[in-house]
């Protein structure tokens, strides 16, 4: 949304990456999966750190 990436496949994936013009901006569109997944994977972390805590403090 931040970039205007289009996906012009409507089931998306990683794959549609091997079509021609099918996602637009292609480079940006791999910038925005990368950062989801390290927002997530951090998020992940932090939530799984506290509960390693909690579960050591009891």
């Amino acid at each position: 949304m931040l970039v205007g990436a289009k996906l012009m496949a409507p089931h998306g994936g990683i794959f549609v990456l091997l079509i021609p013009n099918a996602i637009t901006p292609a480079l940006l569109y791999l910038g925005a999966i990368v950062a989801g997944s390290l927002v997530t994977g951090l998020g992940y972390a932090f939530i799984k750190r506290d509960a390693a805590q909690v579960a050591l403090a009891t």
